[in-house]
């Protein structure tokens, strides 16, 4: 991609849209992938993914179970106000 010209000779390279790669995992937890400290499971393909882009240390679950979460995932809304729990 050429980058734009503007005003003043500055020179200005668009940036493009990132690709968003979402996992759902049931029954995951923080500590067993190996870019998150796991020594059991052995996760390479994810720990490569983690160390050329972005990790996320801080989560919220919508709810303790598993599908009203997904549910909650699915739809933007909150289980409560979906009658899932």
């Amino acid at each position: 991609m050429l980058p734009l010209v503007l005003f003043g000779g500055c020179s200005k390279v668009p940036k493009a849209k990132p690709n968003v790669i979402y996992f759902l995992v049931d029954d995951l937890g923080w500590t067993d992938l190996g870019c998150y400290g796991s020594q059991y499971y052995e996760t390479p393909n994810i720990n490569c993914f983690a160390a050329e882009d972005v990790c996320f240390t801080n989560a919220y679950a919508a709810c303790h179970v598993s599908s009203p979460t997904r549910a909650s995932i699915l739809n933007g809304k909150y289980p409560a106000t979906l009658s899932i729990n």
